[in-house]
């Protein structure tokens, strides 16, 4: 029965997601629109409690699943438009599948099934959550409503009870779907990054390189922990991602349709972490590097920085300061976190070198992320000396690698409560998508491929 509720939320996830991306006229290859269109489907799932809470209308299974199918409903307003998508990917779709794609096949089965299980089958741990979204999605079952009893619980200790609602909006639906536990959301969306992720290696280099780069990035034993452990961490790097990526698509095709796009995602992203609002504001460097390069007029400037920031500032106001401020009952003053001494940069030079000491260049740093930064590492050095001025893709890709490097430091700088040791340890997971992304545009990986496939041809010829 949990088998079958699970496909058919898939199948309402994958319809919301074609809907919201047809509004924006994305159209990707098969397996990658399928699997955005979930990722963007499990999003839409999350705001759908959020929403009730909003207009005080109670939080009841009946009400949620009837507003479920209502979103659903409305955002294949354009059905017509809808099964014509179907139609093309049902057209376009191959599942051959290369001998040489078979190892890491079995491989990627392995670690996604232990995922799968160990999510499924343990109640949630994290401390983050359990004083935080699994107790409040718990009481909301049974009171109807997210502002419970939990806050009238002396919880002065914890802050976790402040964080925007994501992961309990999607807690509160998956336990009146029946799952005790409820975290199997987050398994949907490892299975569907992980596809998009390596659909999108593929597309730039050969699958044989494109399967070894994404074992790389499974490999990384912190943030493979947290595929199964529902916490904010791994679904915001997943989110953030996928903004960066149709960010660079944007600056690959200069379609506006993939920069609103990309901004939609980011706000998804802020949704589920708020501090993501200012590495948002940190992207749009390589915006403006972008509108001067191509010397567009101050209307362009407008309406791009509109399209990229609205979505991320609205969704910070309406989870951060709107609910908080004016919902719940006991207000978070998120103005006394800031750093009140922002002219002293030594807190900064110190958070930088606890980052690299602590967490990358440590024998603590390889037991969380493995050789994964060394394995970056060496990438990079190849391709400076192969090639010393890098290709415009991968010079993006590297310059996102390098905002989150820097950024994450500096997020550290402006709140202090985000420690190294937790915050900055899981917000880390940010980078490693992007240093795939960044491997598998390098112009040597490139041309490696190409002389894998012509070795291919010539054999089987």
């Amino acid at each position: 029965m949990g088998l079958l509720v699970i496909l058919l939320f898939t199948l309402l996830q994958a319809l919301m997601g074609m809907g919201l991306m047809g509004f924006f006229n994305i159209r990707l290859k098969p397996a990658m629109h399928a699997s955005l269109a979930i990722l963007c489907g499990v999003m839409i799932y999350s705001c759908i409690p959020f929403l009730l809470q909003l207009a005080f209308i109670p939080i009841t299974g009946l009400n949620v699943f009837v507003a479920l199918g209502a979103a659903c409903l409305l955002l294949n307003i354009r059905y017509r438009r809808t099964l014509e998508e179907i139609k093309r990917l049902r057209g376009e779709v191959d599942l051959r599948i290369g001998i040489y794609e078979l190892p890491y096949l079995i491989v990627f089965v392995i670690i996604v099934v232990a995922s799968v299980w160990r999510c499924y089958y343990y109640p949630p741990s994290p401390r983050d959550l359990t004083s935080g979204a699994e107790v409040i999605a718990t009481y909301a079952v049974q009171e109807k409503t997210m502002i419970n009893s939990v806050f009238t619980v002396n919880l002065e200790t914890t802050n976790n009870q402040y964080k925007p609602p994501f992961v309990t909006s999607l807690q509160i639906i998956y336990k009146y779907a029946g799952f005790p536990f409820a975290q199997v959301w987050l398994s949907t969306v490892f299975i569907a990054f992980l596809v998009f992720l390596y659909q999108a290696l593929c597309q730039r280099v050969h699958p044989l390189l494109a399967g070894l780069l994404t074992l790389v990035g499974l490999a990384v034993p912190e943030m493979y922990a947290y595929t199964f452990m529902a916490l904010f961490d791994y679904s915001n790097a997943v989110y953030f991602f996928l903004g960066v990526y149709f960010l660079i698509e944007y600056f690959k095709q200069g379609r506006v349709n993939y920069l609103s796009f990309a901004g939609l995602l980011m706000g998804f992203a802020t949704y589920i972490r708020s501090e993501t609002l200012i590495l948002v504001l940190f992207m749009a460097a390589p915006l403006l590097v972008y509108l001067v390069k191509n010397r567009h007029g101050w209307k362009d400037w407008i309406g791009v920085a509109f399209r990229w920031g609205t979505p991320a500032l609205l969704f910070y106001l309406v989870s951060i300061t709107i609910y908080n401020n004016y919902y719940l009952p006991a207000k978070y003053d998120v103005g006394g976190l800031l750093n009140s001494d922002l002219l002293n940069l030594m807190p900064l030079w110190q958070r930088i070198k606890a980052v690299n000491g602590e967490l990358i260049f440590s024998k603590f740093g390889i037991d969380l992320y493995a050789y994964s930064f060394f394995f970056f590492f060496l990438v990079l050095l190849i391709d400076l000396f192969y090639n010393v001025r890098l290709n415009h893709e991968s010079r993006n890709w590297l310059l996102a690698v390098i905002i989150i490097y820097l950024g994450m430091p500096v997020l550290g700088y402006l709140l202090p409560l985000l420690d190294v040791s937790n915050s900055t340890k899981r917000g880390l997971f940010k980078i490693f998508p992007l240093m795939l992304l960044y491997m598998g545009s390098t112009g040597w990986m490139i041309q490696l491929s190409q002389k894998i496939r012509q070795w291919e041809n010539r054999a089987s010829a």
